[in-house]
């Protein structure tokens, strides 16, 4: 069965292997300060793609792994996601590469690795290249010269930079050749479950404009500040400034890296470098505002590649195969999570950790997912009573409801409180009240820790098992924002099990839809749509 898979989801499979790497131990190295940490997630992504190709050698199946762990960088909380996506995305062109050319053997593996590690050396040299300008060749040039005066060592300009590469290739095909050695038979890590809760799926879109004009605007700007080495210096340092300063005052991607003070001190240090070695004060201003100006406008690109409107051209443009790859992959992140070796593990026994995380690759592969049902309407349409009866109608046919329902209540003509219905049980438990105090809020409303403890118990995979159907009540700002339900949404979506059902306001519908990329079976509008209808279609897909 694994061998007529498509193509497209070997690659989901691999790409989430790679992106749970570098969640996992990305953490581990961040927290333990451990130097070269990029290099050390590199080789690890180039391991995964050798010991993945072993088990499946396909060709296109590296780069389209690649592609698929960039589009999922889309869930980190680093400000600036461009780079990092374009990095990954041609470390795995570079695997493909060596492949081809010597074939699915060690010598083409061993290349494949160097390749893949290379591109890291080529990535930065390029970051800088285009964040100062050409004036930073120049910089590098006269520095190395000053430098080998000093030391009395004569050469070019080019050798260090080629020993670099030198070594670069070399730590690739040492990761490779743990990639080959993990996909034979040996030792494996024991995994400690760490459950869903580790998965956390990426805030909500943050403001933007939700325009591909605004977006053409930025990519325009852009590209005219790489360009603007002939326009005075004045005017160029002032038009630098204002764009930095305007993309950090309306997205909040930019204005969160205004805080970052390492970051600026690095940036006008290395103005001031550039300057002193070229003996020209100006030039060190020119590339220090330029680099301020684009890191703030690549930071704003990022926010605005998150608008609905510009996903779905991207759609359009990609096709649905691969969006349906992301999907499945996005989907299989928490699985893999799960059961990943810790980043101690896989630091320390790496051929151990990546066979165990292979051994899971085909398990993944033929893995169902749930459908989704969605009852939306407006504020007081009706969504939850909809809910509520066909639950008991499930009930009247001898199937078992699972989930919650969150029941409302007026006083005075205005929504006060709602109360949690565990449908396992129908045991009902306080939730929120308008005014009230709780440390979680929504709106007016604050939540008692006691209803969301009922809720996560009852949303838990022991009381939703053996159900004919889940309900969540309801998926609104709070879930979007990472609060609420949204680890046991995120749980839910990515397993198989008995059909979900999910309440959701009719504003929220699409960008929900959007957020965990979900593909409705059926969305019941409400007023509009019967509990009988609703019943029909939700049990003869269950049965």
């Amino acid at each position: 069965m694994a061998g007529r898979a498509p193509l497209w989801r070997k690659a989901a499979v691999i790409g989430s292997l790679w992106a749970a790497s570098e969640i996992v131990l990305g953490s581990f190295l961040k927290n333990a300060h451990i130097p070269f940490a990029g290099l050390l997630l590199t080789g690890i992504g180039v391991a995964i793609l050798v010991a993945g190709h072993r088990l499946w050698p396909e060709r296109g199946l590296l780069w389209r792994a690649g592609l698929v762990c960039a589009a999922m960088k889309s869930i980190s909380p680093s400000a600036v996601l461009l780079s990092p996506m374009v990095a990954i995305f041609a470390e795995g062109v570079c695997a493909e590469l060596g492949v081809r050319l010597l074939g699915g053997n060690a010598a083409g593996y061993l290349l494949a690795g160097g390749l893949a590690m290379s591109w890291g050396l080529l990535h930065k040299i390029g970051k800088i290249y285009i964040f100062y300008g050409p004036e930073s060749v120049g910089a590098y040039a006269r520095g190395l010269r000053k430098l080998r005066d000093w030391l009395g060592s004569p050469g070019g300009i080019w050798e260090p930079l080629a020993a670099l590469l030198a070594l670069y290739l070399l730590a690739g095909a040492f990761a490779a050749a743990i990639g080959m050695r993990a996909s034979r038979r040996g030792e494996t890590v024991p995994v400690k479950e760490r459950g869903s809760e580790i998965f956390r799926p990426r805030p909500g879109a943050p403001a933007g404009y939700n325009s591909v004009l605004i977006l053409a605007a930025h990519l325009a700007a852009v590209a005219a500040l790489m360009a603007s080495g002939n326009v005075r210096l004045e005017l160029a340092a002032a038009l630098s400034v204002v764009y930095g300063l305007l993309c950090a005052i309306f997205y909040r991607r930019s204005s969160a890296l205004l805080g970052r003070g390492g970051l600026w001190a690095g940036l006008a240090a290395a103005g001031v470098l550039a300057g002193w070695l070229l003996g020209d004060w100006g030039s060190g201003l020119r590339m220090a505002a330029r680099a301020f100006a684009l890191t703030l406008g690549f930071a704003a690109i990022a926010q605005e590649l998150l608008n609905p409107a510009v996903r779905r051209g991207l759609e359009r443009a990609a096709g649905q195969a691969f969006f349906d790859t992301l999907e499945y992959a996005f989907a299989s992140l928490p699985l893999v999570l799960e059961a990943l070796p810790s980043g101690k593990d896989m630091l320390l026994r790496p051929a151990a950790s990546l066979r165990t995380v292979i051994s899971r690759a085909p398990c993944l592969l033929e893995r169902k997912r749930r459908r989704v049902y969605i009852i939306s309407g407006g504020l007081g349409a009706g969504k939850s009573s909809l809910a509520a009866a066909l639950a008991r109608l499930l009930l009247e046919k001898g199937k078992k409801p699972a989930g919650m329902i969150a029941e409302g209540f007026w006083a005075g003509g205005v929504r006060s409180g709602f109360d949690l219905l565990d449908l396992s049980a129908w045991a009902r438990t306080p939730l929120c009240r308008r005014g009230a105090g709780g440390g979680t809020r929504a709106g007016e409303f604050g939540f008692f820790e006691e209803g969301l403890a009922a809720g996560r118990a009852a949303l838990a995979a022991k009381k939703t098992a053996g159900a004919a159907a889940v309900f969540l009540d309801e998926v609104g700002f709070l879930e979007l924002d990472g609060g609420g339900w949204a680890p046991q949404l995120a749980a839910l979506l990515g397993e198989d099990g008995p059909p979900l059902v999910l309440v959701i306001r009719d504003y929220l519908l699409e960008r929900i839809i959007s957020h965990w990329r979900i593909k409705p079976a059926a969305v019941w509008t409400v007023p509009g749509t019967e509990p009988e209808a609703a019943l029909a279609a939700l049990t003869a897909r269950v049965d």
